[in-house]
């Protein structure tokens, strides 16, 4: 069986838009036996959400189940004992936080671990909380480290900066659930197995996923952070324009097996 492992933000669409080419490309993978699965750092949508945003954008209906993120693989990490959790984040955090089964809390004497996700409504009081939650003893635990994550207008600040602020101020270092750490890795393997391809546009996120297993195939498309430069000193087995080509080198190489 052939399993896809798709990145969103740069690779599907950039904030509210669907890259060129991407509806058909995904009709040409429904058409398909192939398994898809979008996998994202992004914490701020419940994967029920992003399901929802990719079948909005592209008119091709995905399900809720073929979507695993960063929030989830934060909460793989967690136990009964790491609650009550202070969250900076947005509901895709505080939704996964619930669904656990532990409490959420905005205490930082009562909380048992601090879960970091992107939030674009950070404000000073977040960061004071969460570094006081952490000085108190509280995990730290970080959704994911990207620094920047593409949209419409440009980069913008990731989830990254913000655990940065956080770990600064605190001192602590956090945690990090995210590609291409060992919990997505753990969810991701939870769910598939045999031939694996991963396409995405980031190095150190999407293409380091894909090499922490030597039976995955990387393809790092270059609508998003990777630039054809760096693309050509990376480690990756291919490099294309966008989504579409990704598609088609995927199909085709299936065809020639």
């Amino acid at each position: 069986m052939t399993t896809l492992l798709c990145d969103l933000d740069g690779v599907v669409y950039r904030g509210a838009q669907a890259l060129p080419g991407v509806p058909e490309a995904l009709e040409r993978l429904r058409a398909s036996t192939i398994s898809v699965y979008f996998i994202t750092n992004n914490s701020t949508r419940t994967p029920e959400a992003t399901a929802d945003k990719i079948t909005g954008l592209t008119g091709v209906e995905i399900d809720a189940d073929q979507v695993l993120t960063s929030a989830q693989a934060a909460m793989t990490m967690l136990g009964p004992t790491d609650g009550p959790v202070l969250v900076v984040g947005e509901e895709g955090v505080r939704s996964a936080v619930v669904e656990a089964g532990l409490a959420l809390t905005d205490d930082p004497g009562e909380a048992g671990s601090v879960v970091v996700g992107l939030t674009r409504s950070l404000t000073y009081a977040m960061i004071a909380g969460a570094m006081e939650a952490i000085r108190l003893g509280a995990r730290f635990i970080a959704t994911n480290n990207d620094t920047t994550f593409p949209t419409e207008d440009g980069l913008a600040p990731g989830c990254g900066a913000i655990v940065a602020a956080i770990a600064a101020a605190s001192g602590a270092t956090p945690e990090v659930a995210g590609k291409p750490n060992q919990p997505m890795r753990d969810l991701i393997k939870a769910k598939v197995d045999g031939d694996v391809w991963v396409i995405g546009d980031r190095l150190d996120t999407d293409i380091a996923l894909a090499s922490s297993d030597s039976g995955w195939r990387s393809v790092l498309v270059l609508t998003g952070i990777t630039d054809r430069v760096n693309a050509s000193v990376a480690d990756v087995d291919f490099v294309v324009d966008g989504f579409p080509e990704a598609i088609d080198l995927v199909l085709g190489h299936r065809q020639e097996s």
